[in-house]
């Protein structure tokens, strides 16, 4: 999968002339000088889209489900603010060889989008003050740079977008109070400081669901990190990322209104942990997604990350494994390969799985000379209980040891043996829980492989 930047690209933009739908925004790109076959959309942590540039250096990106949006607009290495706005119908027009001095975007925003362009938050104040002078100054700063939105008439010439670049600038000096505590301690080495009911009570007033807010930064940001903050003043436990994540979920399925924010904050919450540590160990996250998720398109977004990350799913290449034969030589996946392959985990111990044994016999027997072997690998823990298997049990076609450091049985879900799958020729899955030796759908089912 093409990679724009860091995050992967769960759309992809499309060159199209069709209407514009009601809850989409159009974003044309005109280069001259293109140095580039493609330019690229960042939205968020999550969600990017590119779009290849035609032989005029033109190219259109479709934004689903916009109201207001503020993005960067990338172009190589660099990168440019842009305010992009539902049925706006914007185009953005540079110069590839001075990408970040020639852009212009034009369009009922473009005094908007040159504001962007043109203007640079000042940071705030130190941490080293007191709690009183810090929240007085981050007000201050936000309120001097709001009023250029009055000296550049933006009030009269995007009214939506002042309205909403206020809110913005609130949530972005909003922002440094979430970390006022810590950089206090290091700052001054006084490491018991506590604001207390002040700073909880500051950041509490400021999570909130604002539907016009949905697609900007500072305000999602304010809430996956204002939220824990929130929750462990509650006395929630949060000691890692996975926790954090779930514990923020929660907290907006239960007690935000549904609506945009709700689900567009789930959904990023869920993908870019999805993302970051896979989907192994994560059952509370995708319950949470499962119950609380509704809309459709970001529900999709969801469940084609959690798809990505499934190792089993049928026609991928299946998960390897190291095992070894009884003098002790190793094998792998590849040693298999040029046949189907139809592997039975077992274990000594295991009644059920030596239930399985007859049947599986006449199965290695049925179809002997044909293009599938019959593989065991035992997952038992001491290679000396497989071993006596081997010598009072008669086993069928391959036995091999599983290495218990191998992952194979976890890559796989395995909750429980005997646990049978079946490979293609070139090692793909073909069924990650295949049918048992035991069905009476068996045979039938392994003659209507192609070229067995």
């Amino acid at each position: 999968m093409k990679r724009l930047l860091i995050l992967p690209l769960l759309a992809l933009a499309s060159a199209s002339c069709a209407p514009q739908q009601p809850e989409e925004a159009h974003l044309r790109i005109e280069v001259t000088n293109p140095t580039l076959s493609s330019v690229g959309l960042l939205v968020d942590r999550t969600t990017a889209y590119t779009a290849e540039l035609d032989k005029h250096g033109r190219a259109t990106i479709t934004l689903p489900g916009v109201e207001y949006l503020y993005a960067r607009l990338v172009y190589g290495e660099q990168t440019r603010p842009l305010f992009i706005q539902r049925g706006d119908g914007a185009t953005a027009r540079f110069d590839g060889l001075h990408f970040a001095e020639s852009l212009e975007v034009d369009g009922k925003n473009r005094a908007a989008n040159d504001y962007l362009r043109t203007t640079t938050l000042p940071e705030g104040p130190s941490y080293d003050v007191s709690w009183d002078e810090f929240a007085q100054g981050l007000q201050e700063q936000c309120t001097g740079i709001a009023r250029l939105l009055e000296v550049r008439g933006l009030d009269s010439l995007c009214p939506d977008f002042a309205r909403i670049e206020r809110l913005r600038l609130r949530y972005a000096y909003a922002q440094p109070m979430l970390v006022y505590e810590m950089g206090h301690r290091m700052m001054t080495g006084d490491t018991t400081f506590r604001v207390g009911p002040a700073l909880t009570d500051s950041v509490r007033k400021l999570v909130v669901a604002r539907e016009e807010l949905a697609d900007v930064p500072e305000y999602r940001d304010f809430l996956r990190f204002g939220i824990p903050l929130l929750l462990q003043d509650e006395g929630v436990a949060i000691e890692n990322s996975y926790d954090r994540t779930v514990a923020t979920m929660r907290y907006i399925g239960e007690r935000f209104p549904d609506g945009r924010v709700k689900q567009s904050m789930l959904r990023s919450l869920a993908l870019e942990y999805l993302q970051a540590e896979g989907v192994r160990n994560t059952g509370e996250l995708q319950n949470l997604a499962n119950s609380y998720l509704t809309d459709p398109r970001m529900l999709a977004d969801y469940r084609a990350e959690i798809s990505r990350h499934d190792l089993t799913a049928a026609g991928r290449p299946s998960p390897d494994f190291t095992a070894v034969d009884r003098t002790g030589r190793r094998y792998t996946l590849s040693d298999f390969r040029g046949k189907y392959l139809y592997i039975d985990l077992w274990a000594s111990w295991c009644g059920p799985c030596k239930r399985e044994l007859p049947h599986l016999k006449r199965l290695s027997e049925r179809f002997a000379g044909r293009e599938i072997l019959f593989l065991g690998l035992s997952v038992d823990s001491e290679r000396d209980d497989w071993e006596k298997a081997l010598d009072s049990e008669e086993l069928p076609g391959t036995q091999l040891w599983l290495d218990p450091s191998s992952s194979f049985a976890a890559d796989y879900g395995v909750d429980g043996i005997p646990r049978f799958i079946l490979l293609d020729k070139e090692g793909h899955i073909v069924e990650s829980n295949m049918l048992r030796p035991s069905s009476e759908r068996i045979d039938s089912y392994l003659e209507s492989l192609k070229d067995i």
